[in-house]
């Protein structure tokens, strides 16, 4: 005779999925979570250990080598990357950077 996990569709089965973590997806997934919708969240950046992965946190702009800019050779290096508003000198360890990487896994491949 078989042996079948009937409970095991329903395991891996959500009522809401949610893509991405940031502060809209964890807000999202909190909400849902919190009125019994079983919810389910990916996330395909790096692992971000809390203080450990934001060495700039407490540096003030004078304490950068570049005041929190990009330099222009970073910037051709970069060229699509660069366009965010939000890479900046104290935040470009997040980003995928070269023009040639095809996916961010928190590493420039």
């Amino acid at each position: 005779m078989a042996n079948f996990n009937i409970d095991a569709k329903q395991d891996r089965t959500y009522q809401a999925i949610v893509i991405g973590s940031g502060i809209s997806g964890s807000w999202a997934a909190k909400e849902l979570c919190e009125h019994g919708v079983k919810t389910l969240v990916l996330e395909r950046g790096k692992d971000v250990k809390h203080i450990k992965d934001y060495p700039t946190t407490n540096m003030l702009p004078y304490e950068f080598e570049h005041r929190g800019q990009i330099t222009e050779e970073v910037r051709k290096e970069n060229p699509v990357v660069s366009r965010c508003y939000a890479f900046r000198e104290d935040a470009q360890h997040f980003f995928c950077q070269r023009s040639g990487a095809s996916l961010c896994t928190g590493k420039t491949i």
